[in-house]
């Protein structure tokens, strides 16, 4: 993901602070990712990067999300949050 981050964010012409500007984070935390220095980003960072890049979550990530596999415990994890939040959440 970082060095896709870095090469997307060079493709678009975008600074760091554009990039964070744009997915509503920090310059610092944008850094962070392309260096590899921030593992574990947020969903909603993940999303939004996405958004700011202009490309798919598996172009982001370098993996097929397509057919994402849950466990069970995952599963009445998602179901439990859409009961409480609504399928918009």
């Amino acid at each position: 993901m970082s060095t896709y981050i870095y090469v997307r964010r060079k493709e678009l012409g975008l600074s760091l602070d554009a990039l964070a500007e744009r997915a509503g984070c920090s310059k610092s935390h944008v850094w962070a990712l392309e260096r590899r220095q921030s593992k574990n980003p947020t969903l909603w960072l993940i999303l939004a990067l996405c958004d700011a890049l202009q490309c798919s979550l598996n172009s982001l990530i370098g993996a097929d999300v397509s057919q994402p596999m849950f466990s069970e415990r995952e599963m009445a994890l998602i179901d439990a949050h859409r009961r409480i939040f609504g399928e918009a959440a």
